[in-house]
């Protein structure tokens, strides 16, 4: 499918039938086996169907509303009559990487947290002030700075602000040490992210409250 975004809708081509329509304005495949994804309002065809490339380029541009509608239908599928969330702790991710940006921010709108992104120390000191995020996942290493400076920072601004430091170098114990003791992180992670250790540090650090469904 080729994306047209605009500020009021989400269009997209079908790589089917050639034809435009609104993702916003369609359901969801019945592929349950699958992550859900949206289907063509003329052929019925989704967006599985023409490939991983076309569908990771679909999820890239798609906007944040979307993919937590998206999350939101992954967990009716998964659960259906169990759970329904009631609130959503935001995330801060920093880094430098566009994709790891992107990455980070599917893996926690699909855990059914809000989230935010910077691409630097200094643009994420400014976002917490608009974002008032609960939890900071911040890059060790950045062009523009140190995440774990930028965690020091934040914790002398904003104690409460949990602070998770992110590396794909410094993974020894004694980094992991130090940026606890040294820098006040509250947690350390290890590139490349595990999905199922990181849930478990932003319930640790942000619980997302839920209700049962009556």
């Amino acid at each position: 499918m080729t994306v047209a975004p605009s500020y009021e809708t989400f269009v997209v081509t079908c790589g089917g039938c050639h034809r435009t329509f609104d993702a916003f304005a369609v359901g969801w495949c019945r592929c349950m086996s699958r992550e859900p994804a949206v289907t063509c309002s003329h052929c019925q065809a989704c967006v599985h169907k023409e490939g991983p490339l076309a569908e990771l380029d679909f999820w890239f541009h798609a906007p944040d509303e979307l993919l937590r509608r998206r999350a939101r239908e992954k967990q009716s599928r998964r659960k259906p009559s169990a759970v329904e969330l009631t609130s959503a702790p935001r995330i801060l991710v920093v880094d430098d990487d566009e994709e790891i940006r992107w990455i980070a921010r599917h893996l926690i709108l699909d855990m059914g947290y809000d989230c935010a992104t910077a691409s630097s120390p200094s643009e994420a000191l400014a976002a917490v002030a608009s974002e008032r995020p609960a939890v900071i996942l911040t890059d060790a290493l950045m062009p523009e700075g140190d995440g774990r400076e930028l965690c020091k920072t934040v914790k002398a601004l904003y104690p409460e602000l949990k602070v998770v430091v992110m590396t794909s170098l410094y993974t020894a114990q004694r980094y992991v040490s130090e940026a606890t003791r040294v820098f006040g992180a509250d947690d350390y992670l290890s590139k490349p992210i595990d999905f199922e250790r990181l849930h478990a540090v932003l319930q640790r650090l942000a619980p997302v409250e839920s209700k049962g469904i009556a």
